[in-house]
């Protein structure tokens, strides 16, 4: 699991001042909100690795706003996405292009100064290699494995997932798809993947109901039976890392090393693209 750095801290509370942003208009309801942000964190950071810090504060923006402060944002982002995977849907794919697609997708993160603006830079996210490139690993390991379990990330990011789920189960492959039960920063739920389709090719059972990463602690019965049972678990996003890492499970990891301290721990630039397990 990934340690907070002081960094955290400034991006923590800027993650909080967009949810707020969006969410309520009033000025003295923002500063109230924001006063107990400030008292969350004061109490338990360092203390808890920063995917737990971050949930807490967007439980507590929604608890106190009573919104749901991205779900514009995520209709936005899949249609954007949706125009993309349209094209591509003409192309030849493979399953390394449909791999490095739902990396690039990772890009869409609206919780992360600096990857705000990504809906307007995918196509050049696409373009991208990998500074950690354990594609061949991947591909062995997807040949391996007969049941496969896909822990979501972001909206916009799942319509490029969906190429990959789609790829998997064309080689005959079965496939949970587990994203969050309740609407969490612009992650994923249930709801969102059964928009697109998702349940037409794969079971869908949610992970967490509502939390950055995945907790092992917080998961139903239902979906620890899915964990145990998966040969391979393909999980996207720093979340993800961050907490899961070090897990004693096959886990492949997909995701863009937005921030320092997650880019500092795998030993790449921030911004970089990486497949590692």
């Amino acid at each position: 699991m990934l340690r907070p750095s002081y960094l955290c801290a400034r991006c923590l509370v800027d993650q909080a001042t967009h949810a707020v942003e969006l969410a309520v208009e009033d000025p003295g309801e923002r500063l109230s909100i924001m006063r107990g942000v400030v008292e969350l964190l004061y109490k338990d950071y360092p203390e808890r690795i920063p995917a737990e810090l971050g949930t807490m504060v967007h439980r507590y923006v929604v608890e106190r706003s009573g919104k749901d402060p991205y779900a514009s944002l995520k209709m936005k982002s899949n249609e954007v996405a949706l125009e993309i995977t349209s094209r591509m849907r003409r192309e030849d794919l493979t399953l390394r292009k449909v791999v490095l697609s739902a990396i690039a997708g990772n890009a869409i993160d609206f919780g992360v100064d600096g990857s705000r603006e990504a809906l307007h830079s995918l196509e050049e996210q696409l373009q991208k290699g990998l500074a950690i490139d354990q594609f061949d690993r991947f591909e062995a390991e997807v040949g391996r494995a007969r049941s496969i379990l896909y822990l979501t990330d972001n909206c916009g990011e799942i319509v490029f997932d969906q190429l990959l789920v789609e790829y998997l189960v064309k080689l005959g492959k079965e496939v949970t798809v587990s994203p969050k039960q309740e609407p969490i920063l612009n992650d994923a739920t249930v709801q969102d993947l059964v928009s697109l389709g998702f349940g037409r090719m794969a079971r869908i059972i949610p992970h967490a109901r509502n939390a950055i990463g995945l907790m092992l602690s917080e998961a139903s019965g239902e979906f620890m039976m899915a964990w145990d049972r998966a040969d391979l678990i393909i999980a996207k996003g720093m979340g993800h890392f961050e907490t899961l890492y070090g897990t004693d499970k096959n886990i492949a990891y997909l995701l863009k090393a937005k921030c320092i301290p997650v880019a500092k721990s795998l030993g790449v630039e921030q911004g970089a693209h990486v497949l590692t397990f």
